[in-house]
């Protein structure tokens, strides 16, 4: 029977032990006893998924639905005119037939809708009203020839022209043959065209896409088609050996015998063909090898400001 107790004792304290190791520190011997015989009894349940009325979802979804499309709706970016801004200046005046230009916005007119008999449109003119530009200080015109330091060393231009034809060599242009302008001729690589003119610089020559300004009717602009091409003149050419001294790119639709042949050895020409109705619009901005840096740069900016107005 004391076997019974001692036995029954030993094993009483080897469980005290036990639930003194497994319960906090600080706890009392009932608190540690109680823990060890609830820590299995008391044990929390996992949870139940909790199951939603199949007609509850399908409310829950379509008030998302309706909520997503009211934003994307509200939020959509609606494209605005892909073209069209007003940008075009208010009250450029005309440019005079000759004279130094003070600095502000000007216009040339299409000479060919002036109601001169001898300049019409009956075969066929550039279908634009005017070119509006706009000068800084130092500017004249003469014979629509817009420059600074004319016949000098330093001399930048531009001028506008409606082509005829190309010649094929403008030195010798008295025997030339004649070919459409570039952009006048048929799709794809051809012969002639200012890409091909002998005595104009390295070949093969690139014609370059590149978009100006234009206006309509409603006075909102959009951007307009045009092919660049870089030209040159020999350093070296003596252009008094030229047919009547002339070096001549090109000839004028409407006068006989015209054409441009306002050159010097070493001239640098950047000419725009610009697609218009009709007949190409031919803009001409030339410089020569002494004309200076700011100089330069003043002609690029007043080719950024053009505008064809087409209204």
């Amino acid at each position: 029977m004391k076997h019974s107790r001692d036995d029954l004792e030993a094993r009483l304290r080897r469980d005290a032990a036990t639930v003194r190791r497994d319960a906090q520190p600080g706890a009392t011997l009932h608190h540690h006893i109680m823990a060890r015989l609830t820590s299995t009894a008391m044990a929390p349940a996992p949870p139940r998924a909790v199951r939603l009325p199949a007609q509850l979802l399908l409310a829950v979804a379509l008030v998302l639905a309706v909520a997503v499309g009211v934003y994307v709706g509200a939020n959509r970016l609606t494209p605005g005119p892909a073209t069209h801004r007003p940008t075009t200046p208010t009250s450029p005046v005309p440019a005079p037939s000759a004279g130094a230009l003070a600095p502000g916005t000007y216009f040339l007119a299409n000479p060919y809708l002036g109601g001169n008999p001898a300049l019409d449109c009956s075969h066929g003119c550039s279908a634009y009203k005017r070119i509006i530009f706009t000068l800084p200080a130092g500017w004249s015109i003469s014979d629509g020839l817009v420059y600074k330091h004319k016949d000098l060393p330093g001399e930048v231009a531009f001028s506008a022209w409606t082509v005829d034809q190309v010649y094929a060599d403008p030195c010798h242009w008295q025997g030339s043959t004649l070919s459409p302008l570039d952009l006048a001729g048929p799709p794809g690589p051809q012969d002639g065209g200012l890409a091909n003119q002998a005595l104009r610089g390295p070949l093969p020559r690139g014609l370059i896409p590149v978009t100006l300004r234009a206006v309509d009717a409603s006075g909102l602009s959009y951007p307009m088609t045009a092919l660049r091409i870089d030209l040159s003149v020999p350093a070296t050419l003596d252009i008094a050996t030229c047919d009547k001294g002339q070096f001549r790119s090109w000839t004028v639709w409407e006068v006989p015998d015209g054409a441009n042949s306002h050159h010097v050895s070493g001239q640098l020409d950047t000419v725009y063909q610009i697609e218009v109705d009709r007949r190409p619009l031919v803009i001409d901005a030339s410089h020569r090898p002494g004309t200076s840096e700011v100089d330069l740069a003043e002609l690029q900016s007043i080719l950024a400001s053009m505008i064809i107005d087409r209204s």
